[in-house]
């Protein structure tokens, strides 16, 4: 998701929490005016942060009055929901690849070891 997902994103949202449309979601426009009270306001950001991968600040919050501020808030933390370098991205799978490698051959020690029978079932025959 780019910024410009942001007027779709929030647009369901507030469709999702109000059951109206709201037309064009203006930057100016006040939140409070649009109808939506502060729990709305809560779960249309729960929403556009799911849909966008990010996660909020919570002290971001309490500074939203328009829809700009809104969008503002939200392409603020966009950036940290964007894919990582490739650089980054090699370092994680070579971790990865090389956990994984640790995982196999400590299954293959456990698989080697012997399980002691008890000697009743040795052949007491």
């Amino acid at each position: 998701m780019t910024p410009s997902d942001i007027p779709q994103v929030l647009h369901r949202a507030y469709q999702q929490v109000t059951q109206r449309d709201p037309g064009t979601l203006d930057r100016d426009a006040d939140i409070r005016a649009l109808g939506v009270d502060s729990v709305q306001l809560l779960e249309m950001i729960v929403i556009a942060e799911t849909e966008l991968g990010l996660r909020v600040p919570d002290a971001a919050l309490g500074g939203v009055e328009t829809v700009g501020d809104l969008y503002d808030m939200l392409g603020e933390a966009l950036p940290q929901a964007f894919p990582q370098t490739q650089t980054q991205t090699q370092t994680q799978t070579q971790t990865q690849t090389q956990g994984q490698g640790q995982v196999q051959a400590q299954a293959q020690a456990q698989a080697h070891v012997p399980v002691p029978v008890p000697v009743e079932a040795r052949g007491a025959r």
